[in-house]
């Protein structure tokens, strides 16, 4: 994993976990979606003053979140042997 926090590959692997920890309550959908309003809300309250790492947090994760996603796509519409 990249150690970059809030990079693209920390989100990846944050939405993973929490898709793991919500396994059987949420669908994976679901469990990333109401993670992805989580870290929204509170970047948007972070008293951050540089605009530039505010995008690109968000920005990251939007990717990230697509990316999962493709994934989670992916893999349910495998077909079962």
């Amino acid at each position: 994993m990249n150690s970059d926090l809030f990079s693209i590959d920390y989100f990846k692997e944050a939405l993973h976990l929490q898709i793991k920890k919500n396994n059987g309550v949420q669908t994976p959908v679901q469990t990333m979606n109401s993670y992805y309003h989580t870290v929204i809300s509170a970047i948007i309250q972070d008293r951050i003053n540089k605009n530039f790492e505010l995008i690109r947090r968000i920005r990251n994760l939007d990717s990230a979140y697509k990316s999962v996603k493709e994934e989670i796509s992916e893999h349910q519409n495998i077909p079962q042997q």
